[in-house]
């Protein structure tokens, strides 16, 4: 987004140009995934969404669409459907951590009603830094502060609606976000790095073993 049209956002909504506290649901829409009444099972290539479920976000707020589920939902999803620059909160602890969709897949997606589904007025708060603001360290703490349960930890949609943020003028929230879209690249570049030097690592030891056998023999 450039910044003559953020400036010309900015003059038409001046009450945004200082820094204030508002709720989420004042700034964003927030809603339940779609229910699951059965099990979940992977259709393979005759499913009709993708599904995100709760695992495919990382604690870390990555979003992992590269190994979804894809179904075959019962009833109706079309009012489900998921798209670029939305929010996906867990819902249940220990990390209330969010994922943000990046890009549209070969189907619709979707998501259960354990994520909280949070799209942005964006013409009030933009998608990559509500984002941050969730998973930064003051975010993380007020969610946690929010949850209730004693083994499993959980929140609900009602409560994350009532989140207080912190809404800088649409200036700062492009530069937070803009350098929080960049971390992320750089964070699935450096996971992926580290998962291929796991395997190199335990195919190394796994060579120690067997040279060390054969020696033996």
């Amino acid at each position: 987004m450039c910044l003559k049209l953020l400036e010309e956002r900015e003059s038409n909504l001046p009450n945004l140009l200082m820094y204030k506290i508002v709720t989420l649901e004042s700034v964003a829409e927030i809603r339940l995934g779609m229910p699951f009444k059965s099990a979940i099972q992977d259709a393979g290539e005759q499913g009709s969404c993708y599904l995100i479920q709760t695992k495919d976000i990382g604690l870390d707020g990555i979003l992992d669409l590269g190994t979804l589920t894809s179904v075959i939902p019962e009833g109706n999803p079309e009012k489900h459907y998921l798209f670029p620059n939305d929010i996906l909160l867990r819902l249940r602890g220990p990390v209330f951590s969010a994922g943000i969709i990046e890009g549209n897949l070969g189907k619709p997606i979707i998501t259960s009603n354990q994520l909280a589904v949070i799209r942005c007025n964006e013409n009030l708060i933009l998608p990559h830094y509500l984002h941050w603001y969730i998973n930064s360290t003051s975010g993380s703490k007020y969610i946690r502060s929010l949850s209730e349960g004693t083994s499993i930890s959980k929140i609900n949609s009602k409560t994350v609606s009532k989140m207080a943020v912190k809404l800088p003028n649409l200036r700062v929230q492009e530069k937070i976000g803009f350098i929080n879209r960049n971390w992320i690249k750089q964070k699935v570049i450096y996971n992926s790095l580290i998962q291929n030097g796991d395997v190199l690592f335990d195919g190394i030891c796994e060579n120690i073993i067997d040279s060390e056998e054969l020696e033996n023999e």
